[in-house]
């Protein structure tokens, strides 16, 4: 995986986009300390540690020299700075080395092979002037040379757990579908973490993904709904209907037999039909025709279209308006819940 990053930062370095490839880079030290020096509670004398360790070499020529020198500290400064403030400098009030208690750091961009960075102190009588410049390509390229000699030599010790797909392979048609239904897994295994005696029934022809892979095909096919998917607009399609899974109760054996609630034979579906739709945008532009409301337009509608029951509908509302607005627009919307069930 740090190969993955040191290949990007090489790319936006190669790019120009020195920032991108700095952040990138000031993140590696702390991956690798995690794993280098696991019992050290604090993250950033870790991120210290690793970095004199394993990244810092001594310049020649500055051996008991007053100039400031690159050091564990002066990286962690930066990476705290930049990626906590937005600026790529340092913060001297909270450096302890008083050799690099700074009063200019500045970063060069560009890649000068030569220039690494430029250290000077300025003495004179009850004053001293410290600076460095720091040649950001050759900081990116240390660091993630290091952090890859250190990952290749302890690639055992690290685990990076997460999933990534390239959006070509994930809508692609012919993307081999994993076998049985892993969100059915999934709603199981919180169930019995909760200590919930019932488990959802896996359906072989009707999976939950199978079914949300057909409205993916479905949108990608059809060129409208894919332009208003990728322009972020709300898309909607029957195909994106999951068929309902069955939950079923299984008491506990070491238990005494309870009375487990059942889930009734028939489970209210939301109101999404292609008739229905239309119904609802009418409504809407004949009843909310205040300019207000026609920047939360798709709210609105989709709070009558994605719920059961009044309650759904009222509480889909008060997560975009007050309490006071919310009321109000569940009020004229009355006429088109009348079939729904609630108060």
């Amino acid at each position: 995986m740090i190969e993955y990053y040191a290949y990007e930062i090489d790319v936006a370095l190669q790019n120009n986009c020195w920032f991108a490839a700095l952040a990138l880079s000031l993140t590696l030290p702390d991956i690798c300390g995690m794993v280098a020096f696991p019992e050290e509670t604090s993250v950033l004398r870790r991120y210290i540690q690793w970095c004199d360790t394993y990244l810092i070499d001594d310049e020649p020529g500055l051996e008991g020299h007053k100039a400031p020198r690159i050091s564990g500290e002066i990286v962690c400064n930066l990476r705290n700075t930049f990626l906590h403030t937005g600026s790529p400098t340092i913060n001297s009030n909270k450096v302890q080395d008083e050799r690099n208690q700074l009063d200019k750091f500045m970063l060069l961009m560009g890649d000068v092979p030569s220039i690494r960075f430029f250290s000077a102190c300025i003495e004179i009588p009850n004053v001293t002037y410290r600076s460095i410049t720091i040649n950001v390509n050759w900081l990116c390229r240390i660091i993630y040379e290091r952090a890859v000699w250190y990952y290749q030599n302890n690639q055992e010790r690290f685990h990076f757990d997460f999933v990534a797909d390239t959006a070509e392979h994930f809508f692609a048609p012919d993307t081999e579908i994993p076998p049985g239904d892993p969100i059915v897994r999934a709603l199981n295994q919180k169930l019995e973490k909760r200590g919930e005696t019932r488990r959802f029934v896996e359906d072989p022809e009707h999976t939950i993904v199978n079914s949300i892979t057909t409205g993916f095909e479905k949108v990608f096919s059809d060129q409208s709904l894919k332009k208003k998917m990728m322009a972020g607009q709300t898309v909607t399609s029957d195909h994106f209907k999951i068929k309902r899974t069955v939950i079923a109760s299984h008491p506990k054996p070491s238990s005494a037999c309870k009375r487990v609630k059942t889930v009734p034979d028939r489970i209210p579906q939301p109101h999404y039909s292609a008739k229905r739709e239309a119904q609802v945008r009418s409504f809407f532009g004949q009843h909310f025709k205040e300019k207000k409301y026609s920047q939360k337009k798709e709210q609105i509608i989709q709070a009558v279209l994605s719920s059961v029951t009044k309650q759904q509908v009222n509480n889909a509302l008060m997560k975009c308006f007050s309490s006071e607005e919310a009321g109000s627009i569940y009020k004229r919307l009355l006429p088109l819940l009348k079939n729904y069930p609630g108060k």
